[in-house]
């Protein structure tokens, strides 16, 4: 990303889809912003955001338990080219009072700020994490740059940190863009004689053990530049990144660090090996961002024992570079869904999926798994989302994908009805449901990544109630084998078009009180709503003014 990409006009382009949502453009640059540069997926970045009057300056919440951090982030969205002083941040710091201590969270939850807000800090337990002694840092997020004043300000207040266009622009990981650091930096090779691996012509590889008081030193950690290749880096309460910090804090683990660390990449220009010293020329980490960053943030509890296995290339070959940079990026950490892809269930149901319709669907069971040219792909993480909120009645749950292969798996999967057919079934009733969905009148609802399961279950409750409709469920090979397949589920599409104007009312009727975000991930909230467009629409069946399932399959 270039930064004049940041520029009003420019930008109106990149976060369009985020003003889909109905949000004022600096909001949706803020959403844009934390699922691009901050890493988080669409649920969590939505969630962090506060998008209502009167919200006391403060246009999202969001905790970075790996730092034990509460960042208050504000957006700031400017149409004139122009820069920005320290004025924006004042007001910023004068934000953050407002959650200075549990006290002042009170008073702010007693006070008039609108309900989203105050939503944002309960289901983010912000009294009792200020107790615990996490850190409140304002984050102010604009597309300007900042001024010699506001640079000034931030380096006065260490509490507040400012992304402005040049720092996004350098943060915002795009594979296609060169990028690094020019000039020489020196790692002791005293330790151990790095082992030396020569490609032809194109490539020399070192590979030693380096230190993590050494990595700390390279320029470009802050700004991160050093990363610019490094097409995995992010910030996120990870399991890796707890793991990773953990690590780096217990001083006792150091020297077993690289027993169970992957290292890290670095491609440079020129390396020279001599006097015990390896010395690099214009260099880029491609592959270790996450490791080296960690380390900089918890400098001071590094020791001489932690080091880290270095893989440094010296490459002049563009080609083989970005290959190298794209591979080193590919080998992702081990998944449950990947521990999984050889379980017999998975394997009996991908099975299934090739005998149905001549292939024409595939059940994906592991990453990068070779896909038939015109069949239509379902992944079975997707597939488990739609038995979580169909079979399982759990729509609140399909955004922690990492149930699906874990806690959850045997009730998920490995169950007698679940067969190709059933999935397939599943699929094309999603298809269904987001397509209705976008005539929700409230779009950050319409948008929201747990909705569509929140309809699956409320199309589940409705399939069950049905007599002929639930036989088909029990044993949805008939719909193919009788053809009734398109039938059934435009059948179904018909009756959510209804139940979505009976939603919209009820929105507009709940107002402020409509807290979506929590609404969806609680059980009893999502029964009460589902309840209430199901009692609805059989009132309606009753007045003859819709269509029952059965009427509509029959």
């Amino acid at each position: 990303m270039k930064a004049e990409d940041l520029m009003y006009q420019n930008l109106k382009t990149i976060i369009a889809p985020f003003e889909e949502k109905e949000r004022g453009e600096s909001v949706a640059f803020l959403n844009w912003f934390l699922e691009n540069i901050y890493r988080l997926d669409s649920v969590d970045a939505d969630d962090a955001i506060c998008d209502r009057p009167n919200d006391k300056g403060i246009d999202g919440i969001f905790v970075d338990h790996t730092q034990e951090e509460i960042l208050v982030l504000q957006g700031k969205l400017k149409q004139r080219e122009s820069t920005i002083g320290d004025s924006p941040l004042r007001e910023l710091a004068g934000t953050m009072t407002q959650l200075a201590d549990e006290k002042s969270v009170q008073a702010l939850l007693d006070g008039g700020a609108n309900e989203e807000l105050k939503r944002l800090i309960v289901r983010n337990n912000i009294k009792v994490l200020i107790s615990k002694g996490y850190k409140v840092i304002g984050v102010f997020v604009c597309n300007q740059s900042l001024d010699e004043n506001g640079r000034e300000f931030l380096r006065q207040d260490l509490s507040l940190r400012a992304y402005d266009r040049e720092r996004i622009a350098s943060e915002y990981i795009d594979i296609d863009v060169e990028g690094g650091i020019s000039g020489k930096f020196t790692f002791d090779a005293s330790y151990v004689s790095p082992m030396i691996i020569r490609t032809s012509d194109r490539a020399t590889t070192y590979i030693l053990p380096i230190q993590a008081l050494e990595l700390v030193k390279m320029a470009g950690i802050e700004d991160g530049t050093l990363f610019s290749q490094n097409v995995r880096q992010s910030l996120g309460n990870t399991k890796v990144n707890k793991a990773l910090r953990d690590s780096v804090l217990s001083q006792s683990e150091h020297e077993n660090f690289p027993l169970y660390h992957n290292g890290v990449n670095i491609l440079c220009e020129k390396a020279l090996l001599e006097n015990e010293k390896l010395i690099i020329n214009n260099y880029v980490v491609v592959n270790g961002a996450q490791s080296i960053s960690t380390f900089k943030k918890s400098a001071d509890k590094l020791s001489e024992n932690l080091r880290v296995i270095a893989k440094i290339i010296q490459i002049k070959d563009q080609h083989l570079s970005r290959k190298i940079t794209i591979n080193s990026n590919n080998q992702n950490a081990i998944k449950p869904r990947d521990l999984k892809s050889t379980n017999e269930v998975q394997v009996r149901l991908r099975e299934e999926f090739l005998r149905i319709e001549n292939g024409k669907y595939e059940l994906e069971i592991k990453r990068g798994q070779e896909q038939k040219e015109g069949s239509i792909l379902i992944t079975n993480e997707e597939a488990g989302r739609l038995l979580l909120a169909f079979d399982l009645m759990e729509p609140e749950s399909c955004h922690q994908v990492y149930k699906l292969f874990d806690d959850k798996y045997a009730d998920i999967f490995a169950r007698p009805a679940v067969t190709a057919y059933r999935i397939i079934v599943l699929y094309l009733i999603m298809e269904r449901i987001q397509k209705v969905a976008a005539n929700i009148a409230y779009k950050p609802l319409s948008r929201y990544g747990l909705t569509r399961f929140f309809l699956m279950s409320v199309v589940a409750e409705l399939v069950k109630s049905d007599e002929k409709a639930s036989e088909y469920l029990k044993n949805p090979k008939m719909l193919f084998d009788t053809r009734k397949i398109d039938k059934f589920v435009e059948a179904i599409e018909t009756i959510l078009q209804s139940i979505i104007v009976d939603l919209n009312y009820e929105i507009e009727d709940l107002g402020d009180q409509f807290d979506y975000k929590g609404d969806l991930k609680s059980p009893k909230k999502i029964q009460e709503l589902r309840n209430k467009l199901l009692r609805s629409y059989e009132k309606d069946v009753a007045r003859n003014k819709a269509d029952s399932l059965a009427n509509l399959i029959s």
